[in-house]
């Protein structure tokens, strides 16, 4: 069985929050849109590095800011919320973003969960996460991987 470029369950684009507050977030979508959380990946310093929501049919990213990502809680230095669009293939996709007139933010690259995924800002300032499914993994699989990323530093 191959893996599919767009993950099952996946619409094209999901919206991407930064949260400084994310675990507070999740309760809180918990409560008022009962969102349910298909998967949450803390890090070690307690922040949420990655956690995904279901409200209705329709999947909701985010994860607390770091230094690492292009994006954060609203304010005026960065956006809050980007777009993650699941491709056929990223690394064409990301090639005809940049022609188009994207600016790159980090080139196309094999992820630890299993994405191939490379990231742009529009000209218009926001922020995009462009990927392409490679691996099928469980939430153990990842896990683990996050776990020997995070010991290398």
């Amino acid at each position: 069985m191959s893996v599919k470029p767009i993950p099952e369950g996946y619409h094209s684009i999901t919206p991407y929050l930064g949260i400084d507050k994310a675990a507070e977030a999740i309760e809180f979508y918990k409560k008022a849109f009962d969102a349910t959380e298909v998967m949450r990946l803390d890090m070690p310093d307690g922040k949420i590095g990655h956690a995904e929501l279901r409200i209705g049919d329709s999947a909701i990213m985010m994860a607390s800011p770091c230094g690492e990502m292009s994006f954060g809680s609203p304010g005026k230095e960065h956006p809050s919320v980007c777009l993650h669009l699941y491709v056929q293939d990223v690394d064409k996709q990301f090639a005809q973003a940049i022609q188009a007139g994207g600016i790159a933010v980090s080139e196309p690259k094999d992820q630890f969960y299993g994405d191939r995924s490379g990231t742009l800002k529009d000209p218009f300032g926001h922020v995009w996460f462009l990927a392409t499914r490679k691996e099928d993994l469980t939430e153990e699989q990842i896990r683990q991987r996050a776990a020997d990323l995070f010991k290398q530093g």
